[in-house]
C-alpha cells in the first residue's frame, strides 16, 4: 500500500507541476525524490561507484553520455533506448560508452520505488557523480525529468568543428558561448581515437602537413601514437596532463598549443573564446571565472534542454524501452 502511496503523490505532484517543466524547468529540485525515493541518490552512486572501480575511465565516458543525450532533443534518455533506429546507432554515439551503468542503477531503484525514479534523472544523477569521482566539483543536481517517448534527432558538434560551427549549436540548444568553452573542459578528462584529427597530424586543411597551431613536441608524440595510414582506433588523452582529474588544466594545455581535437585548438587563439579560455586556465583573471561553479552552472543548464511533459514523457521502468 505504501509504494501505491507514493505513487499517487509523484503523479499528483507531475499533474501540478508538469505542464510548466517543459517551459522553463520549474519543477525541477535538487530534493524532488527525497520523499518519494530516498535511497534513490544513494543507489546511483553505488552502481557508479563499482563501475568506477573496474574501469575509471567510465567516469568520463558517463560525463559524454549525458551530454550526448541532452543535445539529442533533450535531457530526456532518449540515447538509452533500443531498436533500429535508436540514438546509439547514430555515427556521433558509436564510441559512446555508460549504458550499461545507467540500466544497473535503475535495475537497483525500480524494485523499490517502482515507475518513480527515470531514466534521465538516473543518467543526469550519474553523470554529476562521475564529475565528483574525478576530483571535480561537487554538486547535487536537480531532478525531476521525464523520459522521451521516442529517440530524438542526433546533431551533435563533430570532431573536426571549430568554435564558429560549435558555437552555433550551442546556442541553438539554449546554451551560450561560454558555456560551450566551460563544458568542453570535460575534456579534461576520457580519450579520442586517432582517426577524429589525423587530419591535423598530416594533411591540415589539405596542406599536406601538419596543424602549425600544435605544439612541436606534442606533434611529435601524436604522430608516434597515431601513425599515417594507421587504423586510427588507437586513442590518446585528450588532455595530456590530466586524464583522470577534471580540472582547470586543460585550458592551459591547449593554450600551450596542446589540445587534440580542432575546437581545442581554436578556442585558445579565437578572438570570441580566448579570454574566457585564459581566464579559466587562471592565466588572466579580468573576468573571475571559476571553473568549478562555471562547470556546475552550465551542467545544469545543459540538463535542462528540452523537458518532456506528461503530454509527451513517461517515467520507463526500463531505461532501454518505453513502457
Amino acid at each position: 500500500m505504501g509504494l501505491v502511496h507514493l505513487s499517487v503523490l509523484w503523479l499528483l505532484s507531475w499533474q501540478f507541476q508538469g505542464m510548466m517543466i517543459g517551459v522553463a524547468g520549474q519543477a525541477l529540485q535538487s530534493g524532488f525524490y527525497d520523499v518519494t525515493c530516498p535511497s534513490a541518490k544513494m543507489l546511483v552512486k553505488n552502481t557508479v561507484e563499482q563501475a568506477f572501480l573496474l574501469d575509471n575511465s567510465i567516469a568520463a565516458a558517463l560525463i559524454r553520455l549525458v551530454f550526448h543525450d541532452c543535445f539529442a532533443g533533450g535531457c530526456d534518455a532518449s540515447i538509452l533506448l533500443d531498436g533500429p533506429n535508436s540514438e546509439k546507432q547514430a555515427v556521433p554515439n558509436l564510441t559512446v560508452r555508460g549504458y550499461e551503468v545507467i540500466d544497473n542503477a535503475k535495475v537497483q531503484i525500480e524494485p523499490l520505488c517502482p515507475g518513480i525514479v527515470s531514466c534521465s534523472d538516473t543518467l543526469v544523477l550519474a553523470a554529476a557523480i562521475a564529475v565528483e569521482l574525478l576530483g571535480g566539483p561537487v554538486y547535487d543536481p536537480a531532478l525531476g525529468r521525464l523520459d522521451s517517448l521516442a529517440p530524438g534527432n542526433v546533431n551533435l558538434p563533430g570532431p573536426s568543428d571549430g568554435v564558429a560551427t560549435s558555437t552555433a549549436m550551442f546556442i541553438a540548444n539554449g546554451l551560450d558561448q561560454t558555456d560551450m568553452i566551460v563544458l568542453l573542459g570535460a575534456h579534461s578528462v576520457g580519450q579520442v581515437q586517432c582517426q577524429f584529427f589525423s587530419n591535423r597530424l598530416y594533411n591540415f586543411n589539405n596542406s599536406g602537413g601538419p596543424d602549425p597551431s600544435l605544439n612541436a613536441t606534442y606533434l611529435a608524440t601524436l604522430q608516434n601514437q597515431c601513425p599515417n595510414n594507421g587504423t586510427g582506433t588507437n586513442a590518446v588523452p585528450l588532455d595530456v596532463q590530466s586524464e583522470f582529474v577534471l580540472d582547470n588544466k586543460y585550458y592551459s594545455t591547449i593554450m600551450d598549443g596542446q589540445g587534440v581535437l580542432t575546437i581545442d585548438a581554436e578556442m585558445s587563439t579565437d578572438p570570441g573564446t580566448r579570454n574566457v579560455v585564459s581566464n579559466l586556465a587562471g592565466r588572466s583573471t579580468d573576468l573571475n571565472i571559476s571553473f568549478a561553479s562555471a562547470f556546475v552552472s552550465s551542467m545544469d543548464k545543459l540538463s535542462r534542454i528540452g523537458l518532456r511533459t506528461l503530454l509527451d514523457g513517461q517515467v520507463r521502468r526500463v531505461c532501454s524501452a518505453v513502457n
